[in-house]
């Protein structure tokens, strides 16, 4: 990792932090973190003063998109023999949402089946819901269960998976 980068992530984590910190109301030592918090009200994260500072709209999406980035999937102790299935149909004028969406359920551990078709081995619809809706995606995402699919041993191989 390069120095730029590391202090980019550094400065991204401080951030994260001391937003977290303002949306719950803690009180924050003013002097120590006086430049910092000058740096965050020039940029549009807070706003306020003397001590007492709030969360704008650009700050609580800073927070909401670092939550929607820490979703997990939580997997069962069993494979319930179900295939999970995301379709998607993203116009090409909401390109940035549809890449950032697609990159995080790639991250997640889905599998692209097709194009826009992502196949997954565990129950996800909640955590892929809560994706789209920070998109504002929502009504272009949809959910199939199926007990079998086309290719199905491959993907039982990659997920690990046997009867």
């Amino acid at each position: 990792m390069s120095s730029k980068s590391a202090a980019g992530r550094g400065t991204t984590s401080l951030l994260l932090m001391l937003l977290q910190a303002i949306s719950d109301g803690k009180n924050l030592d003013v002097k120590t973190q006086a430049k910092r918090l000058e740096n965050m009200k020039y940029r549009g994260y807070i706003k306020g003063g003397k001590g007492t500072y709030r969360l704008t709209t650009k700050g609580r999406h800073i927070l909401n998109e670092e939550n929607v980035w820490s979703l997990t999937i939580p997997t069962p102790p069993s494979w319930d023999k179900k295939w999970r299935i995301v379709l998607f149909d993203i116009p090409k004028d909401k390109r940035k949402r549809r890449d950032a969406f697609r990159l995080r359920i790639k991250e997640l551990g889905l599998v692209l089946y097709q194009n826009s078709v992502w196949v997954y081995p565990y129950p996800l619809e909640e955590t892929v819901r809560a994706i789209a809706t920070f998109y504002h995606l929502s009504g272009c995402v949809s959910f199939i269960t199926a007990e079998h699919i086309s290719g199905e041993k491959k993907l039982r191989s990659y997920f690990n998976l046997t009867y």
